[in-house]
């Protein structure tokens, strides 16, 4: 299931390629809360990356007016 599908439902087990990072924080989010319980999430980060972090993807030049 895509992360955008996910709004609104509970699933028991998410899975999580972050080989491309999430468009925004808000993606992340939804998609880490829509599980019942936080053992039950797995996520990919690329090959070679040893910690648990991914960028915020912020593209400033829609922000800009």
């Amino acid at each position: 299931m895509m992360i955008n599908k996910a709004q609104g439902q509970s699933v028991r087990n998410v899975g999580l390629d972050l080989h491309a990072p999430c468009f925004s924080h808000g993606q992340l989010y939804v998609a880490l809360s829509r599980v019942t319980s936080p053992e039950k999430v797995k996520v990919i980060f690329p090959p070679g990356q040893h910690d648990s972090l991914t960028p915020n993807v912020v593209y400033h030049d829609v922000l800009i007016d």
